[in-house]
């Protein structure tokens, strides 16, 4: 099922990779209808607030074993993010939000629409939370 050319959900702010979504309000993600590819620019800009990926996420060619979250067949990220929020009884989105990459999201190609109904409320940086 899974194919070498698929998509990174929880990337690096770093050139050439895409703007995914924005952190909202209240904690969520909030998925763009169409990815922006980012430059040094943007990652200065977005740096000099704090670690963009506590804000924003972006997404990224998967590296597959190339990455620390590869298990040797599959993204370890997503498993662990439903396997707590079952643990913690956090109910999934009941729809799928709108997402520009779901076509080659890793996530989606290893775990279905139940990766997308948790996908907003993955943030990739989670340093600030575990601060308060």
């Amino acid at each position: 099922m899974s194919a070498p050319d698929k998509t990174c959900p929880s990337a690096r702010c770093a050139p050439g990779n895409q703007l995914l979504g924005v952190k909202g309000s209240d904690g969520h993600l909030r998925h763009l209808r169409s990815s922006m590819t980012i430059d040094a620019d943007f990652v200065e800009t977005a740096s000099a607030r704090g670690k963009p990926e506590a804000r924003m996420r972006f997404s990224s060619p998967c590296a597959t074993s190339g990455c620390a979250q590869w298990t040797g067949s599959r993204c370890g990220v997503i498993d662990h993010v439903l396997e707590h929020l079952d643990q913690a009884r956090v109910p999934l989105a009941d729809h799928l939000p709108p997402c520009p990459i779901r076509a080659s999201c890793r996530w989606f190609d290893q775990t279905g629409e139940t990766a997308c109904r948790a996908c907003s409320m993955v943030i990739t940086d989670q340093s600030a939370i575990a601060a308060e």
